[in-house]
Parts: structure tokens; sequence; C-alpha cells
């Protein structure tokens, strides 16, 4: 049987017309959109309000992603052989905003293929011509975009860095001399080769989905914090609302029209499983009565898994420099007189898109450079010396893991078994990328600042070698997507309209619906799939 039903309390104030669950990158797109409608809109979030001074501050976001307790649901993976049985943190966003409240602000739409390829396996009306309006709709960036790709009027605000490291320049050059073409925008028509990084700010300020999305639509979204949801409510077949605590206390609240869930590819299979839609088997043996019987559900876990390659350098200023002492005072003068300088730095200043071997539709790597280094196994403690760092990132993993209940208890943690490096190609793909930076390294522009590679040093160099290294020392860069599935196949967990089959009122929205990773980073797609969420749920509310 399911665990004991707990006694929520029911307020009628708290009926609603769409009913969100989780305002993190999707959720606050999709809430202040169907709010345009003039239809009644609640949103409901388990963190805090994003108050905390070191969400808005770019250079926070370190502070942010190391403290696994602020703003942070603090998760952790299970000891797995392919990471040396070591446990992986893996930060994800508890306040408004969700992760893009704490994540390292990059813009990376992704790859047009990415796209084609969900349409071609079955996702309707998801291919990269049909994203592309959505994409635009969610921006602005005004800084030489072509305005075919880019958008010039929406709440993301998307911006190039305000101030680039010298470094970053070189690294630049560096990439072009060993034949990466340089793209002036990376978002833009063609993504495969080097630039500069984007990022989502305002002004000096962090952009975030709730100082965007939901500032635009202030006093037309009823927000609830600190109301993390227990289980969704159901009459019969159909998602009628959700029983949440809040400080203390469990509510109950009743949606007219439709419930979306969008608490991302950890929380949104959890939540499910939770209110008994999953794998039955599973389900049963924790007690859980069964609803629906969908395996799929906490399967197809996908994240990128990276290694990182770190130099010393000589004769060139990096941001460890800029992180002490009398230059870190000045660097805060600098934001708050000019709004510029390192508090304004996110995580990587420079990409590059790379096919690693001919043939391939697509590239299959993507390289990222900051002007820092950092204490090895520890990203985000600056070291004392200057350094810089480049982090190889196969985008299209072949690996796969999952997330899933440990319990009925709705406020235990999940089991997390990302599986990374099971594939061999997995493990051949991290190591063909480490050999790419390392030929980026070696180039004139960059090599005579480099006093010798740091990590993973001369002594890695056969792929055994490489292998070892990546184990112990590689980790996730944040995009865990892909565990409530999408397509019209019999085992997607929803269809092609984001709708959890086999159940009425009820969609998924946020990363969990990706069938594949994007090229790159996943909070641009994500939101992505917010906006086009709403319009759906929109004509469907209308047909």
């Amino acid at each position: 049987m399911r665990h004991p039903p707990r006694q929520g309390e029911r307020d009628a104030a708290m009926d609603t017309d769409y009913l969100v669950i989780g305002a993190g990158s999707a959720g606050c797109a999709v809430a202040a959109r169907l709010a345009e409608s003039g239809a009644r809109v609640t949103l409901l979030e388990a963190g805090p309000r994003d108050r905390h001074p070191w969400i808005h501050i770019p250079a926070g976001m370190i502070k942010l992603l190391q403290n696994q307790k602020l703003v942070n649901w603090g998760y952790v993976t299970e000891p797995e052989k392919g990471s040396n049985d070591r446990e992986i943190r893996w930060p994800r966003g508890r306040t408004l905003g969700g992760s893009s409240s704490i994540n390292g602000m990059l813009y990376v739409r992704g790859n047009p293929a990415d796209f084609d390829i969900w349409a071609q396996m079955g996702c309707r009306g998801w291919s990269y011509d049909e994203v592309l309006p959505f994409f635009r709709r969610s921006e602005t960036y005004r800084q030489g975009g072509d305005p075919e790709y880019r958008g010039q009027d929406g709440p993301l605000q998307v911006e190039d860095y305000r101030t680039i490291l010298p470094l970053t320049h070189r690294f630049i050059e560096a990439a072009q001399q060993a034949g990466h073409p340089f793209r002036r925008d990376l978002n833009g028509k063609e993504q495969e080769g080097v630039g500069y990084s984007q990022m989502t700010r305002i002004g000096r300020w962090r952009g975030s989905t709730a100082r965007t999305y939901l500032a635009a639509a202030k006093g037309k979204v009823r927000v609830e914090t600190e109301a993390q949801v227990a289980r969704l409510l159901f009459d019969g077949r159909r998602c009628t609302g959700a029983e949440f605590r809040q400080r203390g206390t469990l509510r109950i609240i009743r949606a007219a029209r439709e419930v979306i869930v969008s608490g991302g590819a950890v929380n949104s299979p959890h939540l499910l499983q939770l209110s008994g839609i999953g794998p039955a088997d599973h389900l049963r043996a924790l007690g859980i009565e069964v609803l629906q019987d969908m395996p799929a559900v906490g399967a197809n876990l996908q994240d990128h898994y990276v290694s990182r390659v770190q130099h010393r350098v000589r004769d060139m200023l990096s941001t460890n420099q800029l992180a002490r002492g009398v230059r870190l005072a000045g660097e805060v003068a600098k934001f708050f007189t000019r709004g510029n300088g390192a508090l304004t730095f996110g995580v990587t200043t420079a990409q590059v898109f790379a096919r690693s071997r001919e043939g391939l539709a697509s590239p299959d790597l993507q390289l990222l450079f900051t002007p820092a280094s950092y204490a090895a196994g520890k990203f985000g403690v600056l070291e004392s010396a200057p350094g810089m760092t480049c982090a190889i990132c196969p985008v299209k993993p072949d690996s796969r893991g999952s997330v899933m209940a440990k319990s009925p208890d709705p406020f235990d943690r999940p089991a997390i078994r990302p599986n990374y490096l099971a594939a061999r190609s997995d493990q051949d793909l991290l190591a063909r990328g480490i050999r790419m930076v390392r030929e980026i390294f070696a180039q004139p522009a960059i090599a005579r600042y480099s006093v010798e590679e740091i990590l993973p040093g001369p002594g890695a160099a056969s792929d055994d070698e490489l292998l070892a290294f990546n184990r112990q020392y590689g980790t996730t860069i944040y995009h865990p997507v892909g565990t409530c599935r999408m397509g019209e196949d019999p085992a997607a967990v929803v269809d092609s309209r984001l709708r959890v089959r086999g159940i009425a009122g009820l969609r998924v929205a946020d990363a969990s619906v990706m069938p594949t990773l994007t090229t790159g980073n996943t909070n641009a797609p994500t939101i992505m799939i917010g906006e086009k969420a709403a319009a759906m749920i929109l004509e469907d509310a209308a047909a």
C-alpha cells in the first residue's frame, strides 16, 4: 500500500486554473506565459525567495555551487565504479529561479542538429526550425546578433562578457591556430568553432528566470515559496492538484485546468514516482500504490561529465590574482561603480565546439576555457598561483543512469546513479578531448604564457592513464536531463505536447523531457521548453 495519507488542509483560496510545480528555469517561464492569458496561475517553489546576495552577483555562483545548503538541494550521487566510487556533488537550485539562480550563467542554445534529432526520434514539433521561434521569443540580445536567429525583445537578457582578461583572447587566437574557425556568435547560424561566451545577466547582475520572467509577470502569478510538494492528487486518472508542505503545515491546492511539473531531472521523476507513476515493481517494493506502470520514469538519465586540463601561467593576469587582497578590493569597487570587472565573471569566458573525427554531422565536444585554475578535484576553489583551465565535455554521452525513489517518504532524497563513463565511447571521447585541448595549449599564441601542465600532467598520456585520471578527477558540469523522456513511442513518459501518458491534466515541462542532451549547457534549451510548453497548453485550452 501507499504510505499512510497525510492530512492536508484545503485552502479554497489556493485553488487555481494552472498549478506549476517548481520555480526554476522552465517553471518560471511556463507560469509567466500562462499568466499572460489572464488565467489564474499558482507557482510552488520548495525553496525560499531569491534574496541571498550571492545569487545576484555573478561571481557569487562559486559560493552557491560550493555550499550544499545555501539555496541548494545539495544532492550527491551514489558511489559508482565509473567515478572511482566517489560521491559527486550535484547542486540544484532551491530558490526562486531554481538552477538559473545558482548556475554559471552561460547562454548556450545547442546545435540545430540536436533538435532535428529529437524530431527524427518522434518528438513532433521539436525540430530546430520549430523551436527557433521560442528561443528568439525568450531572449533579448542586441550585441551584433543576426535577428533571424536572435531575439530582440524577450524577458531573458543575454549579454557578452563585460570584462575579458587577455588570457581569453590568447586562447581564442590559439584555438584558431589549431584549426578551429572563429564564430562571432556561437548561438547564431554556425555553432562549430571558437567564440566568446554569452551570459544571462541584467546589467551587472545575474538574470535568472525569477528576475526576468517572474518579474515581468509580477502581480499576475501567485508565488508560494518554502512549499515542497509531497504528492500529486488525482480523481481517477486525472491529476487535480497537489499536497505540499509549507513552513511545517501540509496544504492542498486544486487545479481546475492542468498541473505542470517543472522540478527538473531529479525532482520531476521523483515526484511522479511518489505519486504512483513509475516502474510498478519498484514502487510496490517501496509500498507505493501504482497508478500508472511507467518503467521509463527516472530512467534515461544523462549528464555532461567533464575533465579539466590546467596550466600554471606566467607573465599574464588570471582570475586567481584578482580574487585576493588589494586587487579584490579594486574589483569590488569596479563592480559597484562601473558595473564591470571580475565580479561580473561567470564560469567560462570562451568555448570551442568541435568534431573529434571526420564523418560526424555536428560537434561532439565542447571545450570551456576560463582564465583561472582550481585546487585538484575542487572546482571553484581557486589556487593562489595564477593558472588557466579548459574543461572537456563530451556533449552526447552514450552512458545512461537513473533517478529512483528510495522510500515512500516524499522528503527523503532519491538515489541518483549517473553511470558515468559506463560506455567505452564516452571514455575514448574524453581522452580525445584532452588531446585536443593540449593541441590548443601548444599553439604559439598561448604556449608562451604556460609554465607547465599541472593537470592531468605529463604522466598521463596513454588511454589507460587518461581514463584513470578521468575516473578520479572528472565531475559533473550540472546538466542532468532525460528522466521523463518525451516521445510518441509507448516507452516515453510524456508525448510531444509534454502530456504524461495515460494521465489527464498533467504535463512535465523541464530538462527531464529531453530525449537526448543538447550540445552545450542546458539552461537556454530548458527555458525554451518552458516557452513552448506554455504555448502548447494555451493552444490546447483554446481548441
